[in-house]
């Protein structure tokens, strides 16, 4: 896998942008100080997005290998994030097409049929229940933090995000296991 679809990948995995936000990144759009990604005018608002420092590593390989075709090439990759092995930027129709090849030699989507098998948006979905069950397992007031994942995912309010909570058996166990507390530790206050 090239450099340049591991770490659209990345970015996609760790901090839920869409598809589309990821794609048009610009060169000042990532803040290696603050650990931040500045999202510009996405659904009608701006965000900032934090990320880690493991994160942060990869980008720099990304930057290191996007030198190189800059050099190659010159002005036409100035400001975008993403470039092509030609210089050309990347778009999203491109990215897209490439990282359904990529699913497919992978054997993960099927050769033809492009809505059957695993999809960009899929990253968000995998974030966001990664994050609750990360907040579970740390006993942390799930209802009180999910404010911060809709903001932090661009959505006006909670309800845009629920479309991204998913049950998953881990999640499920947590969640019986953290009841069962509650209702013994409130069994025994009577």
């Amino acid at each position: 896998m090239c450099v340049r679809m591991r770490t659209l990948l990345l970015i996609l995995y760790c901090t839920a942008l869409r598809f589309g936000e990821a794609v048009r990144l610009q060169m000042g759009d990532v803040d290696f100080e603050k650990l931040v990604i500045f999202v510009r005018e996405s659904k009608g608002k701006s965000r900032l997005v934090p990320f880690g420092a493991d994160l942060g590593r990869e980008l720099r390989n990304h930057l290191r290998d996007r030198a190189k075709i800059a050099q190659a090439f010159g002005d036409m990759t100035a400001d975008t994030w993403f470039v092509l092995k030609n210089g050309r930027p990347m778009t999203v129709r491109t990215a897209s097409a490439a990282l359904r090849r990529l699913l497919r030699s992978e054997g993960l989507k099927p050769k033809t049929g492009g809505r059957v098998g695993p999809r960009p948006y899929d990253m968000r979905h995998t974030y966001a229940v990664h994050r609750l069950t990360e907040w579970n397992r740390a006993g942390l007031d799930v209802h009180a933090r999910l404010p911060w994942l809709s903001a932090y995912m661009g959505h006006n309010n909670v309800l845009g995000t629920e479309d991204y909570l998913h049950a998953t058996p881990e999640l499920l166990r947590l969640a019986s296991r953290r009841f069962e507390k509650r209702f013994l530790e409130a069994r025994r206050m009577r």
